[in-house]
């Protein structure tokens, strides 16, 4: 008996052709997990016939595939940006100031588990499928956003060894708050990075929600960092009805 695999665009594909595509692409990209291996060797739905098109496939866990006819296989990451927390979702990620945190989409970005290097301020998140990676730290500091931004640079050059090359450097508004925006290119292990985030800070706290990868292919992946700092929340300050 022939096994199929499910696909969620209305068109189905043979389990043995799937089966085969998945070890194409398993011998050109090892990052390929075992778990999705696991997902495409369960899948049960039998018929014959498929388009000769890209397909999209609904795994096991939920996430969404897009297979080519070429025999490769990417996540589908035109899943929209999650604005609410689903039911046990970490998304958004609430920080050590309540009035920050960040809304991210939890198909997309992994909020990996805390290091015993890493202070409680600060958390790590990697993109399941591209090669890139985000951070968020935030503490109850008071602080300019002006000073954040000399933070950052400060602890960017004392780890590089050398001035960052500053890229973009300006202001927007994140719910009606001024915040820094800034992008700039480093070297750290010997390895050349481009990194870029928001920043803030006032009397309650301060933030910054950044995201990199390697220099030489940030402009393929700049949309997918630019929407993930833009899942920034900043609430407004409540001022108690007897300081009116």
């Amino acid at each position: 008996m022939v096994k199929r695999f499910k696909l969620y665009d209305n068109h189905l594909i043979s389990y043995s052709r799937i089966l085969s595509e998945t070890f194409y692409y398993f011998r050109s990209d090892m990052k390929l997990s075992f778990k999705i291996l696991a997902i495409l060797f369960s899948a049960v739905y039998f018929q014959t016939t498929y388009a000769a098109k890209e397909l999209r496939a609904i795994a096991e866990d939920g996430r969404k595939v897009i297979l080519s006819p070429d025999g490769r296989w990417k996540f589908d990451s035109t899943v929209p940006l999650a604005t609410s927390s689903p039911n046990g979702s970490d998304s958004p990620y609430q920080t050590a100031v309540k009035r920050f945190s960040l809304a991210f989409n939890p198909s997309i970005w992994i909020l990996t588990p805390q290091q015993d290097n890493e202070g409680g301020n600060k958390r790590v998140f990697r993109h399941k499928s591209l090669p890139l990676y985000g951070m968020v730290i935030a503490d109850e500091l008071p602080a300019t956003t002006e000073a954040i931004r000399n933070v950052i640079l400060y602890n960017a050059q004392s780890k590089a060894g050398s001035e960052p090359t500053v890229l973009l450097d300006k202001t927007k508004k994140i719910n009606g708050h001024s915040v820094g925006l800034i992008r700039f290119a480093a070297t750290l292990g010997g390895v050349e990075f481009v990194l870029g985030g928001h920043y803030y800070g006032d009397s309650d706290g301060n933030i910054q929600v950044m995201c990199y990868t390697g220099q030489q292919i940030f402009h393929k992946y700049e949309t997918d960092c630019q929407q993930f700092i833009d899942g920034l929340t900043i609430k407004s300050i409540v001022i108690p009805a007897n300081m009116e």
